[in-house]
């Protein structure tokens, strides 16, 4: 590894945006979670990075998703309690970007977290982490998720045999349905009885809106056109009924009602009240 880290690009520069949001969510008096490390991201990515995200273009999408992250953050957070409560000590977080949940979550005695993620990110957030000590056995995977990862799996101790809690945050967007396919397939063939899913699917239209077209035309470099080159996923079908096909029993919660429960405005992007917006699935599920 170099001395510095490298800069993030492409998918990975996604994890940035995540990263604010979950800095600015910390230092809220009310805040949902804490993460004490997400500025550190920010930090080693410069103020270059961070204005594709914050200014212009970038700070209009932060706007429309609003508390969206933190939000999604709590959740996902809610749904590892729930799992670890039922008894799952192996915890694999697939795509997982500058999560630090092996970090700040209160693990029982035993539990052992796996991350897979690209070369790149990873190298980024390894230079940051260093000298940071996690609150679990944690094992750092290189990997691609279009490609088989359960060998590097398996070969940093993953077991078939124990129930595991997975989590599929913030990637689906990048694959395609017959990817996603693959990847919902390969969980459940390593999924012992009793594991637990945690999962997010949003569709297209949050960047096929008249405002998101207005502002992918007006900056053709800008977050909008990334984040629709990057897009892949165009499945139609309810999430709910590809867990089942998968063997999963799974449990949506609404975004409005997730909103409410935390005292939070529903996000501009997902409010089933504003015109074009795009619709985001939230989904639990067990096995």
């Amino acid at each position: 590894m170099s001395d510095g880290p490298g800069l993030l690009a492409g998918v990975s520069s996604t994890a940035l945006v995540v990263g604010m949001a979950r800095a600015s969510e910390s230092r809220r008096a009310d805040r949902l979670f804490e993460d004490r490390l997400a500025g550190r991201f920010l930090d080693a990515a410069g103020p270059e990075q961070q204005a594709v995200w914050s200014k212009g273009p970038g700070e209009q999408f932060a706007q429309a998703m609003g508390d969206y992250f933190a939000l999604r953050t709590r959740y996902f957070d809610d749904c590892f309690d729930q799992a670890c409560a039922a008894g799952c000590r192996q915890v694999v977080l697939l795509a997982a970007g500058l999560d630090t949940r092996a970090f700040r979550l209160n693990w029982p005695a035993g539990t052992r977290l796996f991350e897979l993620d690209q070369p790149d990110v990873l190298a980024f957030k390894e230079h940051v982490l260093r000298g940071e000590t996690p609150r679990c056995r944690r094992e750092v995977i290189a990997a691609d998720l279009r490609e088989d990862w359960t060998v590097p799996l398996a070969e940093h101790g993953f077991r078939t045999d124990e129930p595991t809690a997975w989590l599929v945050e913030g990637v689906l967007v990048y694959l395609t349905e017959e990817a996603a396919d693959s990847l919902l397939s390969r969980i459940g063939a390593l999924s012992a009885p009793g594991s637990h899913l945690a999962m997010e699917h949003v569709t297209r239209a949050m960047i096929n809106s008249d405002q998101a077209r207005q502002a992918a035309a007006a900056s053709p470099e800008g977050v909008v056109n990334l984040l629709s080159s990057l897009w892949k996923n165009e499945m139609t079908r309810p999430p709910g009924d590809w867990l089942a096909s998968h063997g999963w029993r799974a449990t949506e919660e609404p975004l409005t009602v997730l909103a409410g429960r935390h005292a939070r405005p529903v996000p501009p992007a997902f409010d089933p009240t504003l015109p074009g917006t795009g619709r985001v699935s939230l989904l639990s599920a067990v096995r």
